[in-house]
């Protein structure tokens, strides 16, 4: 993360010493509140919880996020890679996937889609979030 001070979406400015900011999209409330725990144990401000892509797609901008944990399989219709790629086609925010569901198909899916864009099968511990989230973000 960039020790500048960083605009927000609302033209507000953080301060440099800011944590980076980050949205968990998760259908299960207790999965979301899991990650919650771990992202704070990283030092990250967890800055909303989402359950559907929808509600992704909205939060991403609205609470000018610095990485989004995404499910896979959320609640309603879109699913997590295609909230993904809508988030991706508006700002460049990192993503992590942190799904149950990373079976070769997905995971190929997920490649051609979004490249490069780490999947970590749940259960995940705060060792691996922490690898997960030093190769994704700026320094």
């Amino acid at each position: 993360m960039s020790l500048e001070p960083q605009s927000t979406a609302t033209g507000q400015t953080r301060p440099a010493t800011a944590s980076p900011r980050v949205l968990i999209v998760e259908d299960e409330l207790l999965v979301a509140w899991h990650l919650e725990s771990l992202a704070r144990v990283q030092h990250l401000d967890v800055c909303g919880l989402v359950p559907d892509g929808d509600g992704a797609i909205e939060q991403a901008v609205d609470l000018d996020v610095d990485l989004i944990l995404m499910d896979i399989r959320l609640a309603g219709r879109m699913d997590g890679i295609e909230a993904a790629r809508r988030i991706r086609d508006q700002r460049d925010t990192p993503i992590i996937f942190i799904t149950a569901h990373g079976d070769p198909a997905t995971r190929a899916k997920i490649e051609q889609v979004l490249p490069g864009t780490p999947v970590l099968a749940k259960p995940i511990t705060a060792a691996i979030l922490k690898e997960a989230i030093a190769s994704v973000m700026k320094p």
